[in-house]
Order: structure tokens, then sequence, then C-alpha cells
């Protein structure tokens, strides 16, 4: 059982479970920001990008805790990953299916969205920025 325990495995084998683990993590705190994203905007009338900051905090929490790593492939593991995560959020956020995750063309309507609008998709870009800044901060020890 040397694969759960993160004391005992390679720099090597770390950066790998960290992938496995951040791949994951990042597909499902996708879905949950996305659908609580929706949630809001349909109740509210507005949009809620901001919790994807949250969902990048964790998902940088994650990498750390999994990888332990002081390199910086840790930080751009959770940058690449928070970039995933923030699109696959929007995805669903915008009202897609999970289904629709598997379809490239949802995620090009998805960008043309979000980069056409006005104040409000500035807003978003923003959020979704911090939130794949946060991801990359948080994702390796300091």
């Amino acid at each position: 059982m040397e694969v759960f325990n993160t004391r005992r495995l390679t720099q090597r084998q770390r950066f790998g479970l960290a992938v496995a683990v951040g791949i994951i993590a990042a597909i499902v705190l996708g879905i949950l920001s996305g659908k609580i994203s929706l949630w809001i905007g349909q109740s509210t009338g507005l949009g809620f990008a901001i919790i994807n900051i949250g969902a990048g905090y964790l998902l940088g929490m994650t990498i750390q805790k999994i990888g332990r790593g002081v390199q910086t492939k840790f930080s751009i593991l959770g940058g690449v990953l928070g970039v995933f995560m923030v699109l696959i959020s929007e995805v669903i956020a915008l009202g897609f299916p999970i289904y629709a995750l598997f379809m490239p063309e949802v995620y090009r309507s998805t960008l043309n969205i979000l980069l056409g609008g006005g104040v409000n998709s500035i807003i978003t870009l923003i959020y979704n920025a911090i939130a794949v800044y946060t991801a990359y901060g948080y994702s390796r020890f300091l």
C-alpha cells in the first residue's frame, strides 16, 4: 500500500499522483462550481463566477497536499488544471448538460459568450483569472 503513503513516494511518483488526483479534482470542482453558479444565476438573475476562486483554492490545496512539491511544475500543473476547471465550470454555468463536456463546439460557444459580452463578461473573466492564479499559487509549498 505504498501508493497511498505519500511520504514514501519519490518526487516523480508524487507528481504523477498529483496529476491524476488533480485531473479528477478539476473535473469534480468544475462541475460543482458550475452547478452552484447555475443555481444562483437562475435564482437571482446574476452571474456568480466568484465561486470559481474558492474552487481554484481547493484545487491548489489538493495538488499541494497530494504532491507535496516545491518545484515550479506543481504550480504549472495547478494553473493548467485551473484553466480546465474554469472552462468546465463556465460550460455548466451556462446551462449545458454534463454530457456536453465531451463536445468541442460547446467550449467554442462558451468562449464566444465569455469574450464577446459586455461588463458582466469582463467581470467574469477577471474572477476566472483570479481563480486560475489561486490554483497556480497554492499548488506547491513556498
